[in-house]
């Protein structure tokens, strides 16, 4: 077949050190670089497909996990007889079961499959949820959360793993963004339904709070026929992909063996990551900044109506905020691509945290406290999962500094939160530094085999240790 007849949107160029020869790059001894534009095109398409429905997963699986803030201040504790800090422990619950169960998820996902694993933690994550209008006592309530703690468990290490099977280094952190900023749109659409629903007063006392979490769940539910007919769970072989695509997803892995897509599993890769001393510096920061988002989406309705708003305007007045968060979050994310840096969007964010967490306990007068508000596959599977997992053990902590006994002001709460916010802003200096002093010894390491006429030889198995690889921060 001619090259005119079968146009492969590619480009051949002498080889250059460093790229993995395999399938076609092999045969042809040469590297393929697609074309920009048509690689772009392509890719477009799993944002509209894939990364749009993933989008839509998170924020539902925001909402019937934050709505219980809603619901709190809208009458949910008085009918359901909670006492002492039983709403604080209701809160803690949920990561008793999510934490122990999101690692094994990120390894689960290439086994089982993207869509089938997806799928099914949302029903049943949204059937608990529609279960939840209907609990009649704490005991009700503390089954719902551990079950939707397990359910829910799955949903993040699986996106994580999947984004990073589908998107290159440089393609995912706008990508991330894309994702993550449904969380936001989840908390002001959240406040928003709380707003109307928690008003409604159905037959036999049916109360408002009620039908936020039956509305909240029927709507999860809705979505998953949706995710079942259109999300590419073969990510090489997407349906909506052409022949030519197809083969470009190809060659976008053969040139990037560190990708490891068909890398296959072992123990020892899973080790790598609990070795890796980066592990625990990452753990940290997601702990640190896990800490105050848990906390700050579960308890603001019940800061705004400490106040001195009532919880209708309590709900309401969560939506600006959220508005906000997700244009700074855009921003932030967008930036981090277009000039390849992560560290510092992260740091101004612990900054902003910093400042917010200091005029929530120090300033009395609300309009102030109010504007503070604003405020390698199974290796790297491992450690995403990993990571998250113990970084969610900070849900388990949120409960119980924010306790009711403190409310409303939590200053006990909000003082841990702005510590340990300090603390991540050290950590992501600490990182920078030492990246940059890695990548600059790894250099000099090639250019003094290029001046002794030695070639050095790319080990992907290796992964991020390999000479050849450049951290981004």
């Amino acid at each position: 077949m001619s090259d005119k007849g079968k146009n492969m949107d590619i480009m051949l160029e002498p080889s250059e050190p460093g790229n993995d020869r395999k399938n076609s790059a092999e045969e042809l001894g040469v590297a393929m670089i697609l074309d920009p534009a048509k690689e772009k095109k392509m890719m477009r398409k799993f944002d509209y497909y894939a990364l749009l429905l993933i989008g839509i997963l998170y924020m539902f699986c925001n909402l019937d996990r934050g709505n219980i803030g809603n619901a709190n201040i809208a009458g949910m504790s008085k009918d359901l007889g909670l006492v002492g800090n039983q709403f604080g422990t209701a809160v803690t619950l949920l990561f008793a079961t999510y934490v122990p169960f999101e690692g094994p998820t990120a390894v689960l996902l290439k086994i089982v499959g993207a869509k089938p694993l997806l799928a099914t933690c949302a029903t049943c994550w949204g059937l608990v949820t529609l279960g939840m209008g209907f609990v009649k006592n704490w005991q009700g309530l503390y089954t719902c959360r551990l079950l939707l703690g397990f359910f829910e468990a799955g949903l993040i290490p699986c996106l994580e793993t999947y984004l990073g099977l589908v998107y290159k280094r440089e393609e995912r952190g706008t990508r991330m963004v894309m994702v993550y900023s449904w969380s936001a749109i989840a908390s002001a659409f959240g406040g928003l339904l709380a707003y109307g629903l928690t008003q409604i007063n159905g037959p036999s006392g049916f109360a408002g709070w009620r039908w936020l979490f039956v509305v909240e769940g029927l709507l999860t539910l809705c979505v998953i026929p949706v995710f079942l007919w259109f999300f590419p769970g073969d990510i090489l072989n997407a349906w909506f992909l052409s022949d030519d695509e197809k083969q470009m997803m190809r060659l976008r892995y053969s040139s990037n063996p560190q990708w490891g897509i068909e890398e296959k599993f072992t123990w020892g890769e899973t080790l790598k990551a609990v070795k890796d001393p980066k592990f625990y510096a990452f753990f940290i920061i997601l702990y640190c900044g896990d800490l105050t988002i848990y906390s700050f989406t579960t308890f603001l309705p019940s800061i705004l109506k400490g106040m001195g708003y009532t919880s209708v305007h309590a709900n309401l007045l969560t939506v600006p905020i959220y508005v906000w968060a997700l244009a700074v979050f855009v921003v932030a994310g967008v930036s981090s691509d277009r000039f390849a840096t992560r560290s510092i969007p992260i740091g101004a964010g612990f900054v902003c945290m910093i400042v917010g967490y200091a005029i929530l306990i120090s300033v009395e007068t609300v309009g102030v406290r109010y504007f503070a508000c604003y405020g390698r596959h199974y290796k790297r599977a491992s450690m995403i999962g990993l990571c998250l997992t113990l970084a969610n053990t900070s849900g388990v902590v949120t409960g119980q500094i924010f306790t009711t006994p403190t409310s409303p002001r939590y200053i006990r709460g909000l003082s841990i939160c702005m510590g340990l916010a300090a603390l991540g802003l050290c950590l992501v200096v600490t990182l920078v530094v030492s990246f940059n002093i890695v990548n600059r010894r790894r250099g000099r390491i090639i250019a003094k085999a290029e001046q002794e006429g030695r070639v050095l030889q790319p080990n992907p198995e290796m992964g991020d240790y390999d000479v050849f690889f450049r951290y981004s921060y």
